[in-house]
């Protein structure tokens, strides 16, 4: 086990590095530039005096062995826009990003699984035709249509919840205000993942009832339930497993569309800005997380494997 660790600890370094190169030869060479150096009230010799300040006046490969050279020391820049430590930035809008993602997640699985194991359970019946309905529209209906129309229903229409923001501006800091502010980008953030967790859950639940094993333990006179749940479930789990490791990295990187909707002060909105504003060490820095967590994850999914079926081992 731990020379695999190692190995994929080598893997995920020449990744991120692969990555970086990518992603900084295509980001300097798009069109245009940081929208710092767009003032119309900077004349062309204060232009060039700020592009040798911020390096650019450099070749793109010195430029990314002096970025290399910085990252390598825990340094991942100076944001061009905010002129802050492009660290210090993520390290604070990465926690409001993790809540929201969490928060996802945990309502995606909680919805999900028994949805897909009650349909697999009863194939094609009402209920098994109402999941596999739902579904599909939650894995069609765009994100920012989803989120435009709750807030419209449950913040304009009804009052209930707010539109927008991580907190109710001018009230005090509470649990329960910030979990008011939750519920709508948790719920629209959840709900392609839950439409598909609960198909790969139907799916993989049916071919695992279809087991020798499962009929024993019917035979048995086992209740419904356990068979289900003890039995089925726990086999059907690695196809699972898989499918939210590989939604992990899109519930962290994915959330830009979410995040901007709502206001959420996230990783997504912050990697939007950046776009929009050419921020280059802002746009790497965050690429970099965002590699990370991809390869993170894929390791923690292996890893849970191991746990789930002790046949696999890892030599």
């Amino acid at each position: 086990m731990l020379r695999y660790l190692i190995r994929r600890l080598l893997q995920t370094a020449v990744l991120l590095l692969v990555v970086s190169l990518v992603v900084f030869a295509l980001v300097t060479q798009a069109p245009g530039g940081p929208s710092i150096l767009l003032d119309r009230n900077m004349s062309q010799a204060e232009i060039e005096r700020m592009r040798a300040i911020l390096g650019l006046d450099q070749p793109v490969y010195v430029q990314y062995v002096r970025w290399l050279t910085q990252v390598l020391r825990g340094n991942l820049g100076i944001s061009y826009q905010a002129g802050l430590p492009v660290l210090e930035i993520i390290l604070q809008m990465l926690p409001n990003t993790l809540l929201l993602s969490a928060a996802s997640l945990v309502l995606s699985l909680v919805v999900a699984i028994p949805a897909g194991v009650l349909s697999a359970a009863r194939p094609y019946t009402s209920l098994d035709h109402t999941v596999t309905f739902l579904c599909f529209f939650g894995i069609s209906v765009p994100t920012f249509w989803l989120g435009l129309m709750l807030i419209v229903l449950f913040s304009i229409m009804l009052g209930w919840l707010p539109p927008g923001g991580m907190q109710t501006i001018g009230a005090p800091r509470s649990i329960l205000d910030m979990a008011r502010h939750l519920i709508l980008p948790a719920v629209v953030l959840g709900t392609a993942n839950m439409a598909l967790f609960a198909r790969y859950t139907r799916s993989s639940t049916m071919a695992v009832l279809r087991q020798d094993y499962v009929r024993t333990a019917r035979s048995k006179g086992l209740a419904e339930r356990a068979v289900l749940y003890r039995h089925a479930l726990r086999n059907a789990l690695l196809t699972i497993v898989t499918v939210v490791g590989l939604q992990l990295p899109r519930l962290v990187g994915g959330a830009a569309i979410t995040e901007t909707v709502f206001a959420w002060p996230g990783m997504g909105s912050l990697a939007v800005r950046a776009a929009f504003e050419r921020d280059y060490p802002m746009i790497m820095g965050i690429t970099l997380m965002i590699s990370f967590v991809v390869a993170a994850s894929s390791l923690l999914v292996d890893l849970v494997y191991v746990f789930i079926d002790p046949r696999i081992r890892y030599g």
